[in-house]
């Protein structure tokens, strides 16, 4: 029975590890400033679950009803993305700290049960 918790232990523990690790390279470059702005703002756009955010082609339209100089349009795009990336970015960093805390916990269950059934 105990072999069969820590194999699960085990198991659980190396895919939390690998999920943690994919998340923060995945943070890392996108916080990095390594990737275009426009680019990021699109792919946190299909990342969202929601899928509520227009496009940016859209979100241009959008801005170029309410502003005429292209300057300004450019400007008001570039705020409104960059405060959307930014806003993803704090959604990526909590759901690393819940992995985290989902892996330590299952890892000490997985100690509580092993020593549990294990008469001294």
């Amino acid at each position: 029975m105990e072999i069969i918790c820590v194999i699960a232990g085990i198991a659980i523990g190396m895919a939390a590890f690998v999920l943690l690790i994919q998340t923060a390279v995945r943070n890392g470059i996108r916080m990095s400033g390594l990737i275009d702005w426009r680019t990021q703002y699109e792919l946190e756009r299909i990342d969202d679950v929601d899928g509520g955010k227009p496009t940016l082609h859209e979100l241009y339209e959008i801005t170029a009803k309410t502003d005429s100089a292209p300057d300004a349009i450019e400007r008001n795009v570039r705020a409104k993305a960059l405060d959307y990336i930014e806003s993803r970015n704090s959604i990526h960093v909590r759901n690393c700290w819940i992995v985290i805390g989902v892996a330590v916990g299952v890892f000490f269950l997985t100690m509580i049960i092993t020593l549990a059934s294990n008469p001294m």
